[in-house]
């Protein structure tokens, strides 16, 4: 009996639906542990927010306003608050129960459960 072979289109549309179910896995699981996150310490949506820190001088731009993106409920005000500090002491210092890392200009603050607030200069286009 003849082996039968599957066309290359077919195999092509079996892996991407086995990509496409697992990504759809992931990403519930990521909503799911973002939710995990205490209210106290952090809002439910992501948010993009400015604010004031330390100043920076990147591409022959300088400047002290920040662009923050919090993420995986991390809170924009928590961040813009924190900033100044954050960023003038290179991460070394950070809010209760939170874990800084910055460098000149940029940096990330994680919490225990997944929220993440980051900032980086806001450069002129």
């Amino acid at each position: 009996m003849p082996v039968r072979r599957e066309s290359t289109s077919r195999s092509l549309s079996r892996v991407l639906l086995a990509l496409t179910i697992g990504l759809t896995f992931t990403l519930l699981f990521a909503v799911a542990a973002a939710g995990a996150v205490s209210a106290r310490s952090a809002s439910a949506l992501p948010c993009i927010g400015t604010a004031t820190g330390a100043p920076w001088s990147l591409k022959g731009q300088k400047g002290t306003t920040y662009t923050i993106l919090g993420e995986g409920g991390a809170s924009c005000a928590l961040g813009a608050k924190w900033l100044r500090r954050i960023s003038a002491s290179h991460g070394t210092t950070s809010p209760k129960g939170w874990t800084c890392l910055a460098t000149s200009g940029v940096g990330e603050c994680q919490v225990k459960g997944g929220g993440i607030f980051e900032f980086s200069p806001k450069l002129k286009k």
